[in-house]
């Protein structure tokens, strides 16, 4: 944590990568959704999803590269011009190395699936799926879980969690630039569609969010191991705010969820000439500060995985 300026330019690429994998994961669920019937209006926003797809991945991938290259700088103690011996021993010698050259590879898959596509739906989901889903389970094995072995369970818990929390935000950042500013815009005749995604949003954000407070409760006590390591350690510090960050953003998600959607729901059941943007408003209001929320989660996130594990140094 003590790495100057390229400690804290690590931490920004890996804080970006996990929010380019949220996004993915969100872009796919949506796309999913909206690709139920055929509506103009539906058309017009899996054109963007595709677009944010392409982004996402080739994000994903370049920040996961510049990540591994400052850390190869960083335990080498030499500057990011002279890491390359340092990063090819790391790579060939080491089960970090060769974890991030798996995840590597399957970001590479997406970035080229999501470029040999120019049609929406999104084409390719199983293969874009089972990549990202590898994807996760080498960022698994390159992180803390892995001191209790290969395809251990905690590694695989920590698969599930980093799965659900990716669920989560990127559904919520995705919903909030994306599909929310184009569902104001949406015709009358199409609110049928509207309606669902936002119904499929609210349940897919609750179960992954009962995941994550399961998986995310056995890795905390794993990591964390006593009590008093919550405030004497910097890996405990940073996971309150990190608890009390997620802790914030179920709030906002369950007012949307039991205040704000039942009366956007029924706004949207009404005629034409009844039907007022109000709700839809405060519904993408609150969602717009969860995802701001959420974002800051992801942040924390790549903090935890750079922090030591308490009693280890």
């Amino acid at each position: 944590m003590n790495d100057g300026f390229l400690g804290i330019l690590r931490l920004a690429s890996v804080a970006l990568q996990n929010i380019s994998f949220a996004i993915l994961i969100g872009v796919l669920l949506s796309d999913r959704w909206l690709s139920r019937s055929t509506s103009r209006w539906q058309t017009s926003v899996s054109v963007h999803l595709l677009l944010t797809l392409r982004i996402a991945s080739f994000t994903a991938l370049v920040s996961s590269a510049f990540a591994f290259w400052i850390h190869c700088a960083l335990m080498s103690e030499s500057t990011l011009e002279e890491a390359g011996p340092a990063a090819r021993a790391m790579l060939v010698e080491t089960d970090f190395g060769h974890a991030w050259l798996a995840g590597a590879g399957f970001m590479l898959l997406v970035v080229i699936l999501s470029l040999v596509q120019a049609r929406r739906p999104i084409r390719f989901k199983p293969a874009i799926w089972l990549a990202l889903a590898g994807v996760a389970l080498a960022r698994s094995h390159g992180g803390h879980p892995i001191d209790a072995g290969a395809f251990s369970l905690p590694v695989w818990v920590d698969w599930v969690h980093l799965l659900a929390i990716s669920v989560w935000v990127g559904l919520v950042l995705v919903a909030t630039y994306i599909v929310m500013p184009r569902i104001c815009r949406a015709p009358a005749a199409e609110r049928a569609g509207t309606a669902a995604f936002i119904q499929s949003l609210s349940d897919a954000a609750t179960l992954a969010l009962v995941a994550i407070f399961i998986t995310g409760a056995y890795s905390g006590w794993r990591g964390v191991n006593a009590t008093e390591y919550l405030w004497t350690s910097t890996y405990g510090r940073v996971l309150m705010v990190k608890l009390a960050l997620v802790g914030i953003a179920a709030a906002l998600g369950g007012h949307n969820r039991f205040f704000e959607m039942p009366r956007l729901l029924t706004s949207l059941a009404e005629t034409s000439s009844e039907f007022t943007a109000r709700p839809l408003k405060r519904f993408a209001a609150v969602l717009h500060v969860e995802s701001i929320v959420l974002a800051a989660v992801l942040v924390s996130a790549a903090v935890l995985v750079s922090s030591p594990l308490p009693g280890t140094t």
